[in-house]
């Protein structure tokens, strides 16, 4: 029987498709849905009576609580007990960064392997800020009115782009939220999301928008990335994920530089497997994506995506070579993930349409997140 692996239309996957093509005798293949139908296409396979693919890609915390929660995915940990010794001590767990291991457990069992991380970095070009010698910036989300504003100059270029579309806006705010002291339950796990913390620190990143293009209210990935290429504007905040084709591409040099703030967020990719297929296919699955998944892979995962998961791959040769790595792994140090609650899930949606909702002053803040506050405990009953 061969070996579908499910996963979306990402650069890093790259990496992973090499590697199964050097490795002919596992007999897997990547199969790439498109981004919006990812989502039911993945439910859809976790849900029949027998999944008709046998791996899949997750996104870590956002997904992984209610996927493991509902017992979806198949515990890693006994399934590798029956893995040869050889290839577990070639996939090598232990070279895998901590905090990138973690986002890859639930409840104290692993469930996913990781390929590669999205978090945020934080270009700036070189020529409108001086932020020291460090090697890696720590540019609070406080200071960047002050600093949009003094590098704003249109048409030359912004002082800001924000990866505000309604598919991308709640993570692009993250930071924002995150370093404002901002939550998303209380601590007796009830939903907290209209509190005067989140509505300032929404506030705030709404009145960003004065210094941005026109149109930031609508940009995502592509168009991020086409405004660091043409470098129209001077504060750009986007994936490590990103990184190599931007930094890389036609081996020009960049006008940016990359920093990280005080509070990122970050997201680790993995490969999960489907509880509903027999235990035989899921080791053997679990056998063939080590395999496949080593440290040679999260190298290749560099220069094809930007983000890599292991300690080894952060070198000092590799940190010398690639302009964006050393941001990359502070910002590993320091993000903060989603809560890992499974009925996240539930109103995760909503978060994004009403803060968009705010962003384009359809609401004010308070109304956005109060909308999202009483969905939230509508859907959690």
């Amino acid at each position: 029987m061969s070996i579908t692996i499910i996963g979306p239309n990402d650069p890093a996957l790259d990496a992973l498709g090499a590697a199964l093509t050097r490795l002919p005798h596992l007999d897997a293949r990547l199969h790439i849905i498109p981004w919006p139908d990812y989502r039911n296409t993945l439910i859809a396979g976790l849900t029949a009576e027998t999944s008709p693919w046998q791996a899949a890609f997750i996104p870590g915390h956002i997904w992984l609580p209610e996927l493991a929660d509902r017992g979806f995915l198949a515990a890693l940990e006994p399934l590798a007990e029956a893995t040869p010794a050889a290839v577990r001590a070639q996939y090598d767990a232990g070279d895998v960064i901590a905090a990138v291991a973690n986002e890859c457990r639930y409840g104290g069992q692993d469930f996913l392997l990781p390929l590669f991380t999205d978090g945020h970095i934080l270009f700036y070009l070189e020529k409108c800020f001086d932020f020291g010698e460090d090697e890696v910036p720590v540019i609070s989300t406080h200071d960047m009115a002050h600093l949009a504003r003094k590098a704003h100059h249109p048409p030359k270029h912004y002082g800001l782009a924000l990866k505000a579309d309604v598919s991308e806006i709640f993570t692009d705010w993250l930071p924002y939220l995150w370093e404002a002291g901002g939550r998303i339950f209380d601590n007796a796990g009830r939903p907290d999301i209209a509190n005067t913390v989140n509505i300032d620190a929404l506030a705030y990143y709404c009145s960003l928008s004065s210094h941005c293009p026109p149109h930031t209210a609508f940009y995502g990935n592509a168009e991020i990335a086409d405004i660091i290429r043409r470098g129209e504007a001077a504060l750009v905040a986007t994936w490590g994920g990103q990184a190599a084709p931007l930094f890389l591409e036609n081996d020009s040099d960049s006008p940016y530089r990359a920093a990280v703030f005080p509070t990122p967020w970050n997201a680790t990719w993995g490969v999960g497997i489907p509880a509903n297929q027999p235990v035989g296919t899921q080791q053997r699955v679990l056998a063939a994506l080590m395999q496949a998944m080593g440290p040679e892979t999260d190298r290749a995962v560099i220069r094809t995506a930007g983000s890599p998961v292991r300690t080894s791959s952060y070198s000092s040769e590799a940190l010398k070579r690639y302009p964006w790595l050393a941001a990359q792994r502070a910002m590993l140090d320091r993000a903060k993930p989603l809560p890992a609650d499974p009925r996240l899930g539930l109103f995760l949606g909503d978060l994004y349409e009403y803060v968009h909702r705010a962003f384009v002053r359809e609401m004010s803040p308070q109304a956005a997140l109060q909308a999202v506050q009483k969905r939230a405990l509508a859907a959690m009953g």
